[in-house]
């Protein structure tokens, strides 16, 4: 039986002991076509000698193709049989993705043969992959403007006033939304921008998650938390600074000067980054992940292809904004000190308090690795069952039991919502009990010793 010959988009392999040929046919295929097919158990003139097939065969070449091609496409893996039996593999693929590279380098295809890329050509194809979202961020969205948290837009627009960097009042929220540009042509709902910055309907999730070790076999604490851009922005650098080490160091006059591991500034221009730049429209959602040696924060999302942080923080490039309404909205809320800075301020601290860092785009997005100088080995004289906010929340309650939790937050400098999750934590581990209801109820402290 023959199936016909080689072209641009059709690929012969004669056995899957070229496996590696194989793949870099289909990078080289996916660059120049977008789709296309290949064939194990064909010979280069079209004639099927057939192909072993044992039950691993399919399963190793799938896992073959999805380790190896990057970033990663979609293929479908098939069995034929011809009428004389002879049993041959058919892979189909295809992806929009471009540049797709195979074992670490890209390819494109020229009638039947797979050659490198030029580094012109390469430049032309990450170009034309780079994408924004600035035609999602303005479309409608499911969230009416009814569903925006008012406290936190009036909260914001204050601060924006507070920096100069809005000029109006905070009269009427839609008024606001209008301002800002995020009301849909409806005039009913709200844009996706406006929908993520202001919805009261927790529309991001955010998975954070401590480990026991330098990997992510044994986890000791985790959560999903869900909210709009502002409260995740929050709950995140809140995550990081409860888990970290602190070193205390004690002065001439006996005072205590406590130092985190990783800068606080650091922390927070990267995980504003992942936030301001992320794709909300990824199958992935955004990560924190505490481990003992190091702290990554991952956001679904390419950085801009073609580009490093370096890139920002060293060589002056112009900020390339995927998400460019959101980013303004968060600069002129003041969140964002300036466009384009983060990640030279993010360089400067690292090297100031000499922490190691690190960063990759992966298949599916961004992730940001800052290593821990201190790890578990936390010196700071504070029960380290708790982390450094529960410690004050455990203080403050013990020093006055019918303390509420507004006063506890203004004591320790914290949001309201900061000091709930650390009350929640202290119940949970039975540091702490409620007698009576919330209003004129006393906390019952528990002996921890």
């Amino acid at each position: 039986m023959n199936i016909g010959k080689e072209t641009e988009t059709i690929e012969f392999k004669k056995t899957t002991s070229a496996t590696k040929e194989g793949i870099i046919s289909i990078s080289s295929i996916l660059n120049k076509h977008g789709k296309g097919t290949l064939y194990f158990g064909v010979k280069d003139n079209g004639d099927v000698v057939g192909q072993d097939i044992g039950k691993d065969t399919l399963r190793f070449l799938s896992r073959d193709i999805a380790r190896n091609i990057n970033p990663a496409c979609w293929y479908e893996i098939s069995t034929k049989q011809t009428s004389d039996n002879k049993s041959f593999i058919e892979v189909q693929f295809n992806g929009n993705n471009a540049p797709y590279s195979a074992f670490g380098k890209f390819y494109e295809r020229f009638a039947d043969e797979d050659k490198a890329i030029s580094d012109s050509e390469l430049e032309k194809l990450f170009k034309l992959r780079q994408k924004d979202y600035s035609l999602w961020e303005q479309e409608i969205s499911d969230s009416s403007i009814t569903n925006v948290d008012k406290k936190l837009l009036k909260d914001l627009i204050d601060k924006g006033r507070e920096s100069g960097r809005i000029r109006y009042e905070f009269k009427n929220a839609k008024v606001i939304l209008s301002k800002l540009g995020l009301i849909a042509k409806d005039d009913e709902h709200l844009t996706n921008a406006g929908k993520f910055l202001f919805s009261n309907e927790r529309p991001i999730i955010l998975k954070l998650a401590t480990f026991a070790t330098n990997s992510k076999e044994t986890f000791t604490k985790l959560n999903h938390f869900e909210g709009n851009i502002y409260e995740c922005v929050d709950e995140a650098i809140q995550y990081i600074i409860d888990s970290i080490s602190w070193n205390v160091k004690i002065g001439r006059t006996a005072s205590r000067n406590e130092q985190p591991e990783i800068p606080i500034p650091a922390i927070r221009e990267i995980v504003i980054n992942a936030f301001a730049h992320g794709d909300y429209n990824s199958n992935t959602t955004f990560e924190i992940n505490i481990f003992k040696n190091k702290v990554t924060i991952y956001s679904p999302g390419h950085f801009p292809l073609g580009y490093t942080p370096e890139d920002f923080a060293k060589k002056a490039e112009q900020p390339v904004m995927l998400n460019p309404k959101i980013v303004n909205v968060l600069f002129k809320t003041a969140l964002i000190e300036s466009f384009g800075t983060g990640f030279e301020r993010t360089f400067k601290e690292c090297k100031k308090a000499g922490v190691k860092y690190s960063y990759e785009n992966t298949k599916s997005g961004f992730r940001f690795t800052f290593m821990r100088p201190l790890g578990h080995n936390n010196v700071q004289d504070i029960d380290k069952k708790m982390s450094k906010t529960e410690s004050a929340v455990f203080a403050a309650i013990k020093a006055d039991t019918s303390i509420t939790a507004k006063k506890i937050a203004e004591k320790i400098g914290k949001s309201e919502k900061t000091v709930y999750r650390a009350i929640r934590v202290l119940r949970e581990n039975h540091y702490i009990v409620r007698k009576g209801n919330d209003f004129d109820g006393i906390w019952i402290i528990n002996n921890i010793d």
